[in-house]
């Protein structure tokens, strides 16, 4: 009996250790938190009809400034594709995303996504890559 135990025991230990070795670090649990709020307000801004204000504040610079600024970013991002980002971002909230730490990315990938929706983290704050918008 007192071997039956230890045998327990040891698979418990080996147990916990594997559930531990395979669970997402710290800091994507951090991000994916951090992400869930911000999906949220990106849909309040969309939901809200203010384009120009989720053009500026939620999508990569980089991407609006190869646009041209932001109201030419906007000619591309028409009523069909405002409608299909607040819906992709419902179903984002609820995936958990790849992080790549060498790019400071997140990725949401899904069968039920059309497209991924990557996010990249300058300074504190995430954006949205431009790739979603591309067609």
């Amino acid at each position: 009996m007192k071997l039956f135990k230890k045998i327990h025991f040891f698979i418990a230990i080996l147990f916990t250790a594997v559930i531990v070795g395979c669970t997402a670090s710290p800091e994507l649990g951090n991000y994916k938190m951090q992400m869930i709020t911000q999906m949220q307000q990106m849909n309040d801004v969309l939901f809200a009809g203010h384009y120009s204000q989720f053009m500026s504040t939620y999508v990569d610079p980089a991407y609006i400034k190869s646009q041209g600024g932001v109201q030419q970013a906007l000619l591309q991002f028409d009523n069909a594709e405002q409608e299909r980002l607040y819906a992709d971002l419902k179903v984002a909230q609820n995936i958990t995303p790849f992080y790549d730490p060498d790019k400071n990315q997140l990725v949401y990938s899904s069968t039920i996504l059309p497209k991924p929706i990557a996010f990249k983290k300058i300074g504190t704050k995430w954006y949205m890559e431009g790739d979603w918008f591309r067609n």
